[in-house]
């Protein structure tokens, strides 16, 4: 027996109305992953290779910080390379420029403490360097004088290095905290500068 014609009607009514709202749905959901997209734009894979060869606590930082430039989404690894070094460069200076207003508040204090003192004084000279080192290490990239490069990048690390030795326990938290960003962004360029020097490379 036929159905009613009725509730033919009403059938193929709510069949185009499921039709239309399957395609609004679908719709939508194409909307939000090219606004998600866009919102987010994709990493490019060189920097996902590059990062890959750093240690793997580094990882995610070296992409983070990578992707943060706007230079590094056409870089080849030579340009990146010298993305991660200013990277690392500007760090070595905020925390000089850090450790020298340290140095001046200490010198105003009645209460300073002598070794503190010391281990800031010590710290800002050294930082200082860091900071002018990667300058060269930046031009010695840009000149593809990769050899030179790590030496100065080495030069850098035990510059670092030697301010975390020589305040040993008197440093504070922050000046903890400031070594090893230091030594993680030096050890990510130190990475980059071997991929570079290798004979495959990426």
């Amino acid at each position: 027996m036929n159905p009613p014609s009725f509730l033919v009607r009403h059938l193929k009514t709510l069949m185009a109305s499921c039709s239309t709202l399957a395609f609004l749905i679908t719709l939508l959901i194409s909307s939000a992953a090219a606004a998600a997209a866009s919102t987010h734009p994709a990493i490019p894979s060189l920097i996902h290779r590059a990062c890959s060869q750093t240690a793997s606590n580094l990882q995610k930082l070296c992409i983070s910080s990578l992707s943060a430039e706007p230079p590094s989404a056409n870089a080849d690894l030579r340009l990146l390379s010298i993305i991660a070094v200013r990277i690392a460069a500007n760090n070595a200076s905020q925390t000089a420029a850090y450790l020298s207003a340290q140095q001046t508040d200490a010198a105003a204090s009645a209460a300073v403490d002598p070794m503190l003192y010391q281990c800031v004084a010590d710290c800002t000279d050294l930082y200082v360097d860091v900071a002018e080192q990667l300058d060269v290490t930046t031009a010695a990239i840009d000149d593809e004088a990769d050899k030179d490069a790590m030496i100065w990048l080495n030069a850098a690390m035990a510059d670092v290095i030697s301010c975390e030795k020589g305040c040993g326990a008197v440093a504070t938290a922050e000046i903890r905290r400031r070594n090893d960003g230091a030594k993680n962004l030096l050890n990510i360029t130190i990475s980059f500068t071997k991929l570079l020097m290798a004979p495959k490379g990426l």
